[in-house]
């Protein structure tokens, strides 16, 4: 026998799931915000190797945690749609299909991946530890990916010194503050 998920008490919608599942007619702008929240968030892009230090998964998380599975990745679709069009929504202002298959392509496939894995685990846990520790898995993927692609292009011992262990200290940060605005918010909303 399936339960759906609106009955399963394992499932607890994140507030944007919840109101794209009442509202269908809000789909389509909670999933551009999304992608906009994505471009924005791309704009803070500190050079640090051959990927630059930005707030891209600090947004990916946080939105996976507040949107679910289906949301996240549809918002992380449109983004990378924007920015395949030519569209200025990767870090420094990059767009375009060649930006897309640049040196952070392995990084910007890995939020794809990441971003709806992430989003299930946001639907079946509101504890922000557990939240923290599936945000810190879903870097590991990105990074992961990441280094897989800049290994092809500089070798892996570069790739791994220059494009994954400067990152780690901001993916520590990054899933904790995720983690901690996520249950913020759901909590807050939850009281309403």
């Amino acid at each position: 026998m399936t339960v759906a998920p609106d009955q399963d008490p394992l499932v607890h919608r994140p507030p944007l799931a919840r109101l794209v599942a009442r509202h269908a007619v809000w789909r389509v702008p909670v999933v551009l915000a999304g992608a906009g929240i994505l471009a924005l968030a791309s704009q803070v892009s500190i050079p640090i190797g051959p990927a630059p230090l930005t707030l891209q998964t600090l947004a990916v998380f946080t939105l996976a945690g507040l949107s679910g599975m289906r949301l996240s990745f549809q918002m992380v679709l449109a983004w990378l749609v924007f920015a395949a069009a030519g569209l200025p929504v990767l870090a420094g202002g990059e767009g375009g299909p060649e930006a897309l298959m640049g040196q952070t392509a392995g990084f910007i496939l890995g939020m794809l991946f990441a971003a709806p894995l992430t989003g299930r685990t946001a639907e079946r846990t509101q504890e922000w530890p557990r939240l923290a520790g599936a945000f810190l898995l879903g870097h590991l993927l990105i990074l992961a990916l990441g280094w897989a692609w800049l290994a092809t292009l500089a070798g892996v011992g570069r790739a791994f010194m220059q494009g994954v262990l400067p990152f780690v200290p901001g993916a520590l940060v990054k899933s904790l503050l995720a983690a901690l605005i996520v249950h913020a918010v759901r909590r807050r909303v939850s009281a309403r």
